[in-house]
């Protein structure tokens, strides 16, 4: 049999409309789709129906992506899963984009399975691509209050500007990688990157392997407002490593970081409100 499993409540409560999309493209590859909501499925009973010739279709962004992940660390996959773009974040589609086959599907059992985690206010979240503490938690705070009050389209990067030329209030930081403390005022941004992109398309750790037993540690600080913007503005192609004086970027098993302030926190795109410390591991 084949399924495909998604959330009616992604990409703005339009869930069914991908669907469709995603029948239709799938329809001559897979002859017979059952679609199964992911709302109030118990993850670990469907899976105990599944058989090795079974195929199943996660349909989603980030944000499905990273929620299943969570649900199915300690339950066995048996079958063929794959990944088939909707949403309004593919950041992990991106990484992978030259895995994608030509029906727009990525095999992922061996991307969503001992995946890294952060703790968070003492509780364990596992993660897809990364974790983002500062401008990029808050930029994604601001998008879900338009969201709240009934925006469709929101802009990413012009939230981004606002709060880097205006209203972003700098943390102090400090942050320990595998034991090593590194301290820093006025930080942008310290994130623990299991990917290289986050936010939409941010190559915020250009070197990271998902493959590797590894995260990496990218921290952007310092700087006035104006020149920190034009450094995080090149984040988009990668190019914000050549700013070695105000950009870190280390490989560390363990990353640990504390913020002098309450600052916003994202997980794949999913905002953590108040927060001022986190731990990141990769075992």
């Amino acid at each position: 049999m084949n399924y495909i499993l998604f959330n009616p409540k992604a990409n703005n409560n339009s869930g069914v409309e991908s669907v469709e999309i995603a029948k239709e493209k799938l329809n001559k590859r897979f002859k017979e789709l059952e679609v199964i909501s992911l709302i109030d499925l118990d993850v670990a009973s469907f899976f105990k129906t599944i058989s090795k010739e079974d195929n199943i279709v996660l349909l989603g962004g980030d944000g499905t992506l990273n929620n299943f992940a969570n649900k199915i660390q300690d339950v066995k996959i048996p079958c063929n899963l794959y990944l088939f773009s909707a949403g309004t974040g593919n950041d992990f589609l991106k990484d992978i984009e030259n895995e994608v086959d030509s029906d727009g599907l990525a095999l992922i059992n061996d991307y969503v399975k001992h995946l890294p985690y952060v703790i968070i206010n003492e509780k364990k979240y596992y993660f897809v691509n990364g974790v983002g503490f500062g401008i990029d938690g808050q930029v994604c705070e601001v998008a879900d209050e338009k969201k709240r009050k009934g925006a469709k389209k929101i802009s990413y990067a012009g939230i981004c500007i606002k709060l880097a030329l205006f209203k972003y209030k700098f943390p102090n930081g400090k942050i320990i990688v595998d034991g090593v403390e590194l301290n820093h005022k006025k930080v942008w941004l310290a994130s623990a990157m299991n990917g290289r992109f986050y936010g939409g398309g941010l190559m915020i750790a250009p070197s990271q392997d998902r493959n590797d037993d590894k995260l990496t540690m990218a921290c952007i600080h310092g700087s006035t407002r104006l020149h920190g913007l034009m450094v995080f503005v090149s984040v988009f192609k990668g190019e914000h490593v050549k700013h070695k004086k105000m950009v870190d970027m280390i490989k560390a098993h363990r990353i640990e970081v504390t913020f002098d302030r309450p600052t916003a926190l994202q997980v794949d795109g999913e905002t953590f409100l108040g927060v001022t410390h986190y731990v990141a591991v990769k075992e």
